[in-house]
């Protein structure tokens, strides 16, 4: 819970006490004696509708205690909240996103991203929680259009799979495939995914990665993100190999999605 400021009362208080007065959902979850029906919500409805005491939901209300995280959603239902209130019901409470991320993104905020990242002059995507691309700019592309190459769908799988990322991707096993691994079995652990778990069952069928998954399986490091390291790309028609540093950043209105840029820098000893 995020404390609040002065003498004010605490930002969840009014915005639960606006949501019961403004509810209009089912009247069964309003309780009245004489079984009419009245406007909002009492907290003593809204308690009953969680299974909780009036005494529990009133401290919640007031901010006396912290809302545990996994009676949020329960509590949007109750009051009938909708996508978005949804949402600012778990920031206010948590001080971020559900754990999926937001309910429903803002598309001009999504249209604004992609205009962005296609106007940068240096590799750029935007991936979403499975790697898969999303987007990506004429500078990225161009690593395989002038190879002759089909630009990937999915980052994580061309970067462990393709014999093309061998390749672009200047010191592969160290570099890139050793950390992306690392990070893969952070990821799938921690977000259930079923999709990143497929990923792990392919790559135990490959003799050299299955290799390298044994030892990152074996190891106590996980790679918690890829933001700032210095990696290598090799360019796929002449030029030098250039070291380029990994920049991560997340839209604030989805954080499912990831942006990833690649700016050309000079090498130091400690760059990664």
């Amino acid at each position: 819970m995020a404390p609040h400021h002065g003498g004010s009362p605490p930002l969840i208080h009014g915005f639960l006490r606006q949501a019961r007065k403004l509810y209009s959902g089912p009247a069964e979850r309003t309780a009245h004696p004489a079984g009419k029906r009245r406007g909002g919500l009492s907290q003593t409805d809204v308690a009953q509708c969680m299974g909780v005491s009036t005494r529990l939901y009133q401290d919640w209300e007031g901010g006396v205690r912290p809302i545990p995280l996994h009676r949020l959603d329960a509590l949007a239902e109750a009051l009938d909240l909708g996508s978005a209130r949804r949402d600012e019901l778990w920031f206010i409470a948590s001080g971020g996103f559900p754990p999926r991320g937001p309910s429903r993104p803002d598309p001009d905020a999504v249209s604004g991203w992609t205009s962005y990242l296609r106007a940068l002059p240096v590799p750029s995507l935007a991936v979403d929680a499975g790697w898969r691309i999303e987007e990506s700019n004429t500078a990225w592309q161009r690593l395989f259009l002038s190879a002759g190459e089909p630009a990937p769908g999915n980052l994580l799988r061309f970067v462990l799979f393709s014999p093309y990322a061998r390749r672009l991707c200047g010191e592969w096993e160290d570099g890139w495939a050793t950390s992306y691994l690392r990070q893969l079995r952070l990821e799938a652990e921690t977000t259930r995914s079923a999709e990143l778990r497929r990923v792990i069952d392919e790559l135990q069928d490959h003799p050299e990665l299955a290799e390298l998954w044994r030892a990152v399986d074996e190891s106590s490091r996980v790679t918690l993100h890829n933001d700032g390291q210095v990696r290598i790309i090799v360019p796929p028609v002449g030029g030098h190999p250039q070291h380029v540093r990994t920049l991560v950043s997340s839209p604030a209105h989805d954080p499912r999605r990831r942006m990833v840029t690649f700016l050309p820098t000079r090498h130091t000893a400690d760059a990664a």
